[in-house]
């Protein structure tokens, strides 16, 4: 794809540096493909805020691979591409750069990070609090409009599993707990979470091509969804809590298999949070 630079580290200091000519050089190279699939391309809306549409595609590119960690980001295909100028882009970019999903390297350009261990760890403490009270308290809040949407997400998640749709499988999973959120709170609370779970989004997606991996979510979906539907929040909770612990074996196979993706020190840091979780 035409953004894509693959970026190799030389050095802890300046780990995504690189020179301007050289990154300048290969945006250029290439002009001719879309930086986007079709699938994620929307018309982006002159009455709304641009900037929040361009990081909401820009973070699904990223947490989707479209973007691979290392690559460098061509500022000037993707105004292009969507319409807009470097302004929204670059308010987008920091955006992502607070969530560090992307590098903003003065004089050399901006690069989608590589999978920080420590970060993902972060996001899974602050999904696993907010997220273990929220099913609790939607399943005291429970009605029977709610329960209707709940399955309605989950024929769908059925359907596109069943078609290894992973891109909208994903979408699909998000839905079902953003709807977990919205029953036992607000969408506000939803928002705290999405923000803070960016690097652990990337390692939930790597995961759906694995083996199984589709239909052990679907189980797993169903045990919550049958706790929320019987009132009870000790059963919801349990079932939740193990989905989202989960993520650990998820990690640990990836880390092995996919080394590239991952910051250096991934492997050590893996051993060490599990060792506390351990001993916790």
């Amino acid at each position: 794809m035409l953004f894509i630079g693959e970026y190799r580290s030389t050095g802890a200091a300046d780990s995504m540096a690189r020179p301007r000519k050289e990154a300048k050089e290969t945006a250029l190279k290439n002009t001719s493909a879309s930086v986007f699939p079709a699938s994620f391309m929307t018309a982006v809306d002159a009455s709304a805020p641009r900037a929040s549409q361009v990081y909401t595609i820009m973070r699904r590119a990223i947490i989707e691979m479209i973007l691979p960690p290392g690559s460098i980001i061509n500022e000037r295909a993707i105004c292009e591409e969507l319409g807009v100028s470097r302004t929204p882009l670059r308010e987008a970019l920091i955006k992502l750069n607070d969530e560090a999903l992307v590098k903003i390297v003065p004089n050399s350009g901006t690069f989608v990070s590589r999978i920080v261990l420590e970060t993902v760890f972060e996001g899974q403490l602050v999904r696993h609090a907010l997220e273990m009270k929220l099913v609790r308290l939607a399943a005291i809040r429970m009605t029977a409009d709610a329960e209707r949407q709940f399955d309605f997400n989950m024929y769908q998640q059925r359907r596109l599993a069943q078609d290894c749709d992973y891109e909208q499988f994903y979408e699909l999973d998000e839905a079902f707990h953003a709807l977990i959120a919205e029953v036992g709170s607000s969408p506000r609370v939803w928002r705290i979470v999405h923000s803070a779970k960016a690097q652990l989004d990337r390692v939930r997606r790597l995961a759906f091509p694995m083996p199984s991996h589709l239909d052990i979510i679907l189980s797993e979906h169903d045990a919550i969804l049958t706790g929320l539907k019987l009132h009870d929040p000790d059963r919801a909770g349990v079932a939740m809590e193990g989905h989202l612990d989960r993520v650990f074996e998820s990690i640990r196979t990836l880390v092995s298999e996919q080394k590239d993706l991952f910051s250096a020190e991934a492997e050590s840091t893996l051993d060490n949070y599990l060792s506390w979780l351990r001993e916790k």
